[in-house]
């Protein structure tokens, strides 16, 4: 009985914590007018979210948040915005392609869609990696590149995941308010994170992108 409350109130904290995560993701995210809050809230979130995961729970989640954020605030528009832009370059480029009628243009079209959702899944891990690491804008962007080649079955389980919460989310609404963006983040961090630390869950063998040292890094 002892060990079913303390469970209890071990979710109970977590979901606390995801709410108020999800509350200051979406007021920082309005605080920079949207296109300048969203990227650096995102930032902050996935930072608060690693400090958790990796034992450090005494941080304060405002005060926390806060630090990240403004601390961040340049860095994570700059990496976010050309991921954007260059998204958007191959969505038009797709949409060019597609509209003409040759057999040529026609599987040129389907490389460019499957470009444009390895780009997707890039920047999915995009933040998880900038949380972690202290790495230069170019090395960013490699590392969130190759990511998704080096780490083929973490992708496949981290798509089933995020699938599974949409649908959840689908058929409940309601807590997108309170969860919607902590919770999909939570679980991309709690996924990733033991790639970052050299633990199983990986498929390798494509690209060797970790070295060790004092801490893990990439060299890319």
């Amino acid at each position: 009985m002892q060990e079913f409350n303390n469970r209890l109130n071990r979710f109970g904290e977590w979901v606390i914590r995801l709410v108020s995560l999800n509350f200051l993701w979406i007021g920082f995210t309005v605080l920079g007018l949207g296109v300048f809050g969203i990227f650096p809230a995102t930032s902050a979130m996935f930072s608060m979210i690693r400090k958790w995961l990796v034992g450090n729970e005494d941080i304060k989640i405002a005060s926390g948040f806060i630090e990240f954020y403004k601390k961040d605030f340049m860095k994570s528009n700059l990496l976010g915005y050309i991921f954007v832009i260059f998204a958007i370059i191959i969505w038009i480029d797709y949409r060019w392609i597609s509209s003409n009628v040759s057999l040529g243009m026609f599987a040129l079209g389907y490389f460019m869609l499957i470009v444009l959702v390895f780009a997707l899944l890039s920047f999915i891990v995009l933040f998880p990696i900038y949380s972690h690491y202290q790495l230069s804008i170019i090395q960013y962007m490699k590392n969130a590149i190759f990511f998704p080649l080096a780490n083929v079955l973490t992708m496949v389980v981290l798509g089933a995941a995020l699938f599974m919460i949409q649908l959840l989310f689908s058929q409940i609404p309601g807590i997108l308010l309170f969860v919607g963006v902590s919770f999909p983040a939570y679980v991309t961090m709690k996924i990733i994170l033991p790639v970052f630390q050299g633990k199983p869950l990986s498929i390798n063998g494509f690209f060797k992108i970790f070295r060790k040292s004092n801490e893990e890094r990439m060299y890319y």
